[in-house]
């Protein structure tokens, strides 16, 4: 990721040994970790550090998509500490308990890990990144007009492409089309003025307006 070619590109030598050791027995530990196990959490590190400084500056926000890479990279961080911090192996002899990654524990154990950050994002966004509708009352109600003016529409056109095809101005295999964003009735050019209505675009042939 950025941060970790960031991470790489800060380090420097040694000649302590302590640190040196401690460094190596991390390598051992994560090496391990790939090798043995296939359910360690690296799915998404996302360098979100550019959105956060902008939003700083207070009335502005996240988007969409800003906040949705927020939430995962804040999983991911949350299960790696999770990982290293619970996968412990069996109680020996005297009771107590020792985790199979002790550097890497040591180095995750003073990580804060924002899960309140995490709730108020998944009561905003749907888990595939997307706007709830529920996210807050204004926008349920936003959401719910919008819902009713599309139906609204949708029965209106539908309702005057079956008057023109019952009239033979419209064929009957004719469904409504969308261009920029608008619902629209593919017609004849000679037929054009049979309909009530504007001229939003032809085709490149100009058979169809």
């Amino acid at each position: 990721s950025t941060l970790g070619e960031e991470r790489v590109n800060d380090m420097t030598f040694s000649d302590r040994y302590n640190e040196v050791e401690e460094r190596l027995e991390q390598v051992v530990e994560f090496v391990k970790i790939l090798q043995e196990e296939d359910n360690f959490p690296a799915q998404y590190f996302f360098d979100v550090r550019p959105s956060l400084k902008r939003i700083k500056i207070e009335g502005l926000y996240l988007d969409e998509q800003e906040l949705f890479d927020l939430k995962r990279s804040l999983e991911t961080i949350r299960d790696i500490v999770r990982f290293l911090s619970s996968y412990s192996e069996e109680e020996n002899e005297d009771k107590t308990s020792h985790t199979l990654y002790p550097r890497l524990d040591r180095l995750a154990s003073d990580i804060t890990v924002f899960p309140q950050v995490i709730s108020k994002i998944n009561a905003i966004l749907s888990p595939y990144g997307k706007i709830k509708d529920n996210a807050s009352p204004e926008l349920a109600r936003i959401r719910r007009e919008l819902a009713s003016t599309m139906s609204s529409i949708s029965r209106s056109l539908n309702n005057i492409l079956r008057n023109a095809q019952s009239e033979g101005v419209v064929e009957k295999d004719v469904t409504p089309a969308m261009r920029d964003g608008r619902l629209v009735i593919p017609v004849a050019p000679a037929l054009k003025r049979k309909i009530k209505g504007i001229v939003h675009d032809e085709s490149a042939s100009g058979k169809t307006v």
